[in-house]
């Protein structure tokens, strides 16, 4: 039994219109092979009529210009039809394979003896009877003219509360059991049947509800496992698109961080220079300094002298670093500043770009923007 079923839901994802998710009812079919609901396609295409921009396909989106002419598919009627009637078929085999594994009811017991249990009941005496207590009725012909029945449980249930009366009819109208006193009085005009035959009608309505409760437990289920299937793919989904951008900014930084060690770089060279310039010069002047201290020193002793020959024959020359006046040169670190103004600049432009939505950024970024932009970043 697990196989069949299992075999009628394969066949059923087959025979199911993809609109309304139900086996198909009046199947027809598009030019381009796909099979719908004739009511379903055509309440589809309600709206394509109005507008007059022609019409798609509700599962491939083939554009007809034109309203096809739809025929019915009488092959898949039938085989729909057949489906159809297997699935209840199976349906109701397992609920009376249900029913019969359930356990037996109590047994009914003599109304007359209260012990014997009842294998008959009376719907003339409205008692149940045992073996011995329903030979009377068996065998004495004053009691032929009542009726027997397999026992009832619920014989008190079958007596009419107004007439005592058993109640042998279904009143449709109303919708209850009715004796035939109802009948005559109360219900008189209205549509009547049997309680067993209201029942066959009550348990086919009820077996085709149950069908229709399989199929879309099934169906539902089937959707749900497909909702899912798409977690998991939005979620690896997601994942890529975070790694995608993980790269990209990535590589953003390092061509910052390249740019950044490149203007350090130039900074650095600058500074550099700058330093062996100075350096130089302090040199120098170190050097004239000794030259004039030493000088001086000559000076000074020469002053000290106390023979005046010694004194009057001795020459005194000044270094020619006597004639320089020293200065401390102003060096900046201003060479290289496009480098700084490059970077603000770069930096206002960014600045300005991640303040506006997402979804205008694209636009903003292509290469026919950029020349437009001006060097301050103002748009």
């Amino acid at each position: 039994m697990a196989d069949d079923m299992s075999s009628l839901l394969s066949l059923e994802e087959e025979l199911t219109c993809s609109i309304c998710l139900s086996p198909f009812e009046s199947p027809v079919t598009t030019p381009c092979g796909h099979n719908f609901c004739r009511g379903c396609l055509d309440l589809t295409w309600r709206d394509s009529e109005q507008t007059g921009l022609g019409f798609n396909c509700p599962q491939c989106r083939s554009h007809f210009v034109t309203k096809p002419e739809l025929r019915k598919n009488t092959v898949l009627d039938a085989v729909v039809d057949k489906f159809k009637l297997k699935s209840r078929a199976d349906i109701y085999s397992d609920v009376m394979t249900t029913t019969k594994t359930e356990p037996d009811a109590a047994p009914i017991i003599c109304d007359v003896c209260m012990e014997g249990k009842a294998c008959k009941t009376c719907l003339t005496c409205m008692v149940s009877y045992c073996v011995e207590h329903v030979r009377p009725h068996l065998e004495n012909p004053v009691f032929g003219a009542h009726q027997l029945h397999e026992p009832l449980a619920d014989l008190q249930e079958r007596i009419c509360p107004d007439h005592s009366k058993m109640m042998e009819f279904f009143c449709v109208q109303h919708g209850r059991c009715i004796c035939s006193f109802c009948l005559q009085q109360e219900h008189k005009g209205c549509t009547f049947c049997t309680p067993d035959e209201q029942r066959v009608l009550r348990e086919s309505d009820l077996k085709k509800k149950l069908s229709q409760l399989y199929g879309k437990i099934e169906k539902t289920q089937l959707v749900l496992s497909q909702m899912k299937e798409q977690q998991s793919v939005l979620k690896d989904s997601a994942t890529n698109r975070k790694r995608e951008l993980e790269m990209v900014y990535r590589q953003i930084r390092e061509m910052i961080d390249r740019d950044e060690q490149q203007a350090v770089k130039s900074v650095d060279k600058e500074e550099e220079g700058a330093q062996s310039k100075l350096f130089s010069m302090m040199k120098k002047f170190d050097l004239n300094v000794e030259e004039m201290s030493r000088a001086r020193d000559g000076i000074t002793r020469l002053l000290g002298q106390t023979q005046s020959l010694a004194f009057l024959q001795a020459s005194v020359d000044l270094p020619s670093a006597v004639d320089f006046e020293p200065y401390a040169p102003r060096l900046n670190i201003n060479t290289k500043r496009a480098h700084l103004e490059s970077a603000a600049a770069l930096k206002e432009y960014l600045g300005n770009i991640l303040k506006q939505p997402v979804d205008t950024r694209v636009a903003l970024l292509k290469p026919e923007i950029w020349r437009s932009i001006p060097v301050n970043g103002e748009f």
